[in-house]
């Protein structure tokens, strides 16, 4: 499999095919309601734990590395999606998102992660961690209030590893590669 060098990479948790599940459904919904938004693929719904930026990607071997080191210090848990918003707030929002409930040991997993990165010295966006699946990205901004849609039910799904990933930009919009994956604790 080859890399594109300089691709956005970051880190982040997949989930199942029961939460994509859900999330293809709110997304049929929201294309009926208000026409069509750039839809995120089901297959590449992820949870962002951390956001590196353009890297050469000779340096995947590190990040793996620390990946695995911080893994390591963690048991598995789970997680359960929770209700819909937006952002940058939701009566103007530009993407649409499926949030996660909040979780101590997702919180102390990402928390460990930062560290980690910033210990090796690898940067990444710190801003404040908000747990979610992005559904839908819009044009114009949409008050999400006024979008049909049936919210959905909450989804337990397990957490028991997360993944090193590439961004690849394409005509048809934005896909995501797992680089590499590290099991937890």
């Amino acid at each position: 499999m080859s890399y594109e060098i300089a691709q956005p990479l970051f880190f982040a948790l997949s989930v199942p095919a029961e939460v994509e599940a859900i999330a293809g459904q709110v997304q049929d919904e929201v294309r009926r309601s208000i026409g069509a938004p750039r839809l995120s693929a089901l297959e590449d719904l992820h949870v962002t734990l951390a956001y590196l930026g353009r890297l050469d990607f000779s340096i995947v071997p590190v990040l793996l590395g620390l990946a695995e080191e911080t893994a390591a210090r963690h048991d598995r848990f789970s997680l359960r999606t929770a209700g819909l918003g937006g952002f940058p707030r939701p009566g103007g929002a530009r993407i649409l998102w499926l949030g996660v409930d909040p979780q101590p040991a997702l919180d102390a997993l990402v928390a460990d992660l930062w560290g980690t990165l910033k210990a090796g010295r690898i940067g990444f966006d710190g801003k404040p961690f908000h747990p979610h699946l992005t559904l839908a990205r819009f044009r114009e901004p949409v008050a999400i209030e006024r979008v049909a849609f049936t919210p959905p039910e909450p989804q337990l799904f397990a957490v028991r590893e997360f993944g090193l990933f590439q961004s690849l930009q394409g005509p048809a919009g934005t896909r995501y590669r797992l680089v590499g994956s590290v099991p937890l604790g």
